[in-house]
């Protein structure tokens, strides 16, 4: 089965990513034999289908996901892996996948290429999930509204606020926090959701990301062990600071090139308050250290994901050897 998902809201991605695995994969859990991602951004497409074609070790069955698929954006932008992407070998994959694997495509943007022959194969052949983003308004409003009416019990509006922004948009998430503050007190206070609705990975690391730029190696260190704590994989992290790294080169250069905060959120298509925030770090990193950064992380990927080099201790030694020049 084929899966094309895409929005402009992460969360519900990353929750509609999750959701379809398990909904696939029935009740076994998911590891690393049924469940494999890929970064779009750092991937081969052929590898992804050598994966697809391999036979899932110890299950009937597997599910192989393909996340940040720049190949299938209006401006898909520059991407150091293009050259050697094999958009054929993809496409005849597609028209005829693996019955033993499910395969989920994804893409964090509503701009999608509908001129692109992959797009088309993906809306004949597989299953489309596209959803627009709530508005901030709407989400909160979603919020009080299910504590008030669904679950009857009381929230500061200061809390309310606080637990839409932890919970991200992501209405699974939000709904497990709710329910757990909910059955803490009926009249759910601000510190409550401090002490017991954690921060969004996203959050995290990006707090890490400004760690490291301010040469505060030693307390990103001590980030990523309380990650550690709640299980989240050096992989994942390593990922999202792919992402932040490489979203900070792209607004240093167009800083370079003399283009406004909101011109850069427009050519972006992201909230201009996240660009000026951003662009507070661009002084803190030379461009051919942030290219080198951005290198690291991906062939540290690598070496993790092939097994060659300890996940945690490969990871740690990054932190602790992180430079700005």
């Amino acid at each position: 089965m084929l899966y094309f998902l895409y929005t402009e809201q992460s969360p519900a991605l990353r929750a509609g990513i999750k959701r379809i695995a398990k909904e696939s994969l029935k009740d076994q859990p998911l590891d690393a034999f049924n469940f494999v991602k890929f970064d779009g951004n750092n991937s081969l497409v052929q590898e992804v289908v050598d994966e697809c074609n391999s036979i899932a070790l110890g299950y009937d069955k597997k599910v192989v996901s393909l996340e940040n698929c720049y190949f299938l954006l209006k401006n898909k932008g520059k991407n150091k892996l293009e050259a050697d992407q094999d958009y054929k070998c993809f496409i005849n994959y597609l028209k005829n996948p693996n019955k033993d694997t499910d395969l989920i495509i994804s893409v964090n943007s509503l701009d999608i290429n509908e001129k692109s022959e992959i797009v088309s194969i993906l809306k004949e052949k597989a299953k489309v999930i596209a959803s627009k983003e709530n508005t901030e308004t709407e989400w909160k409003a979603f919020v009080k509204g299910y504590f008030k009416d669904k679950l009857h019990v009381e929230i500061d509006n200061d809390a309310a606020i606080e637990v839409a922004d932890r919970t991200v948009m992501d209405q699974e998430l939000f709904i497990n926090n709710a329910k757990k503050l909910a059955l803490y007190t009926d009249h759910i206070k601000y510190e409550d959701v401090v002490l017991m609705v954690s921060r969004p990975l996203d959050d995290q690391t990006y707090l890490m990301s400004n760690l490291l730029l301010e040469k505060k190696n030693a307390q990103a260190l001590a980030l990523f062990r309380d990650l550690r704590v709640n299980n989240v994989e050096p992989v994942t992290i390593i990922s999202l600071l792919a992402n932040q790294f490489r979203l900070l080169s792209q607004i240093s250069y167009l800083i370079r090139k003399g283009k406004s905060v909101d011109d850069i959120a427009k050519e972006l298509n992201i909230k201009s308050g996240r660009v000026y925030a951003i662009s507070k770090q661009v002084p803190l990193i030379g461009t051919k250290k942030l290219n080198e950064v951005i290198d690291d992380l991906y062939y540290l990927d690598l070496q993790i994901k092939s097994g060659a080099v300890d996940r945690f201790y490969a990871f740690e030694l990054f932190i602790l050897e992180f430079k700005t020049r």
